[in-house]
């Protein structure tokens, strides 16, 4: 007989999990008011389980479309399909979090039913989409050749931008809005069309940092078209005998400054009185530009095995300024503008 895990060690348990998968997220949830934060920990922690389907699961492709149905089953409630993914996810070995996260899908599908349906229905539809275009991608890339790049051109890189952290905004500001009280709400439609913007401006952020890892893992996410232009094949990526790796990043920094220079184009409609949830928007957006700069100034950026990081330091001073002006919205801006000097 299957024994369900109780709903408050369910919570509990995705509460202890969340510090194991992604350490800085795990800093900036607890920024959040306590009925924010459980639904948003619990949709990060479902966005995590999909980022394993895609990166640590390999397959054939109808292998890999079948897995992300099975997510897309257990978004609807269906225990069979989490059990079924955990268990494979044991069989599959191997010690990443990402796979142990597989590993006790059921326990954080306990923890996702106790939410409110409307709750559950915003991180359905966020997720779902994530899924669908995860799945479509990573399904497509298992019958290329190794190591060939993921995306084709600029457009595919946006769009992928969007199904793995644009819906992921949309997802967040639904779960915010239900939040905000009743009554007509003037910036709605600013809102959720700026929603995709903090998630574009990240994972742009993370493709050029993760650039020397990923592309050592046969891993590259860049245009192929972009590569092309120059001549270079994935693996060049990595190869200081090839400069013209070095105007790609220059070109891939510039789009994800552009993006983050967005960033105040959202937080200007979150109301000042919610300031926590602007903070939890502002400091990973900091944090991308400090990083940003620190790989611009390296010297040894793009082709060092080595992921620019800023230091412990540098993360809390990012965010002690912002505890200055979160309720400004020309503080704001200012203050992440500053951060796009090199």
């Amino acid at each position: 007989m299957r024994q369900e895990t109780p709903p408050s060690e369910a919570r509990e348990f995705c509460r202890r999990l969340l510090p194991r998968v992604s350490r800085t997220f795990a800093i900036n949830i607890e920024l959040l008011n306590e009925p924010l934060r459980e639904p948003v920990r619990t949709a990060y922690l479902l966005c995590r389980a999909a980022d394993a389907l895609e990166d640590s699961w390999p397959g054939a492709p109808g292998e890999i479309q079948g897995r992300f149905a099975a997510l897309g089953r257990v978004l609807g409630g269906d225990v069979e399909a989490a059990e079924s993914l955990a268990a494979g996810a044991r069989r599959l070995g191997g010690s990443g979090a990402d796979l142990a996260l597989l590993s006790d899908l059921p326990k954080i599908l306990v923890a996702y039913g106790t939410l409110p349906e409307e709750d559950r229905s915003a991180i359905a539809t966020g997720v779902g989409t994530m899924a669908a275009g995860m799945s479509r991608y990573s399904a497509r890339a298992a019958g290329r050749a190794p190591g060939a790049c993921y995306v084709d051109d600029e457009d595919e890189l946006h769009d992928y931008c969007w199904v793995v952290a644009g819906c992921v905004g949309v997802m967040l500001t639904q779960l915010l809005e239900r939040r905000l009280g009743p009554g007509p709400d003037p910036l709605r439609e600013r809102r959720r069309e700026a929603a995709p913007i903090v998630g574009e401006a990240l994972q742009l952020t993370n493709i050029l940092l993760d650039w020397p890892s990923d592309v050592r893992k046969g891993r590259c996410y860049l245009p192929a078209s972009w590569l092309a232009r120059h001549g270079l094949a994935p693996a060049d990526l990595a190869n200081p005998a090839r400069p013209e790796a070095r105007e790609i990043a220059l070109r891939l920094e510039a789009l994800a400054h552009a993006a983050l220079d967005r960033v105040p184009d959202y937080l200007e409609t979150i109301p000042p009185r919610h300031v926590r949830y602007r903070l939890f928007c502002l400091w990973p957006a900091l944090w991308a530009r400090a990083s940003l700069r620190i790989a611009h100034r390296d010297p040894e950026f793009p082709w060092s095995a080595r992921r620019p990081r800023i230091t412990r330091g540098e993360l809390w001073s990012a965010a002690a300024r912002s505890l200055l002006v979160a309720h400004s919205h020309r503080g704001v801006r200012r203050l992440l503008a500053g951060g796009a000097s090199s």
